[in-house]
């Protein structure tokens, strides 16, 4: 078989996975498992806990050895990480050599406001069977969306676009946020930071069939969730996480 071309082996292809630096792992297993309902596809007894869910997009948690700040990450895949930081580097963005791990090749780098990008492949197939569990009107059946809020719009498209080479399928008519819908069909975004806002930091969307009845589920767990608020495209209700990552309950028209 005939390697791939440059073009191939370096364009985003999709996520392969969402997810936080925390510094507490079983404090962040608790919300996300017990309180938000993920089902753990992965042991949760470790440094880290990982979240298949009906969609095929993995939601995933980490606590590293050392301390280090906590942040959020985006893992996009690619068929040649080491091409794709090569090509990165030659259009100027700042990555970290490629690491191995048991299972995949990443290159780490940051998008402007300092964001965790990843370029990730895996040494698996991309084909393998995804995870299906029980839904409900309440149950998280995958995720939405999932992106960054960033200070200065353009100069995030610019990145995005230009640099990491996502073409954008939706730019917002008052220039507040960009969104990217990949090849596997997950869209990736990025919004500007709502007034008295975090310098930086990460969300995801993540889908219910009922928002409403999702809120009250949360509110009888002693969350501190607000009401769903109504868009043209659909009904969404933000919360943090208890390390301040933004978690949203989000339900499509």
């Amino acid at each position: 078989m005939a390697a791939p071309s440059t073009a191939s082996a370096t364009a985003i292809t999709g996520v392969d996975l969402i997810g936080a630096i925390v510094p507490d792992i079983k404090a962040a297993v608790a919300f996300y498992r017990d309180t938000l309902g993920l089902v753990p596809t992965s042991p949760t007894d470790g440094n880290g806990a990982e979240f298949t869910m009906n969609d095929g997009i993995t939601f995933g948690l980490w606590q590293p050895d050392e301390a280090m700040p906590g942040h959020y990450s985006v893992m996009f895949r690619v068929a040649d990480a080491r091409k794709a930081v090569d090509e990165l580097r030659a259009r100027g963005a700042e990555f970290m050599d490629v690491m191995e791990s048991p299972v995949c090749y990443m290159g780490l780098g940051n998008d402007p406001d300092g964001n965790r990008v990843i370029v990730h492949e895996r040494k698996t197939p991309d084909d393998e069977p995804v995870p299906q569990h029980p839904r409900s009107a309440t149950s998280v059946n995958g995720a939405d969306l999932y992106g960054f809020f960033v200070s200065d719009v353009q100069r995030s498209l610019a990145y995005y676009r230009d640099v990491l080479g996502l073409t954008p399928t939706e730019i917002d008519e008052q220039a507040r946020g960009v969104e990217f819908t990949l090849a596997d069909g997950s869209t990736f975004g990025f919004w500007r930071l709502p007034e008295g806002g975090k310098t930086s930091g990460g969300f995801t969307m993540f889908a219910v069939a009922d928002a409403k009845a999702k809120v009250e589920e949360l509110r009888a767990k002693g969350v501190q969730i607000a009401d769903p608020m109504e868009t043209p495209v659909c009904f969404m209700a933000f919360t943090d996480d208890p390390f301040g990552n933004t978690a949203i309950v989000h339900q499509r028209k």
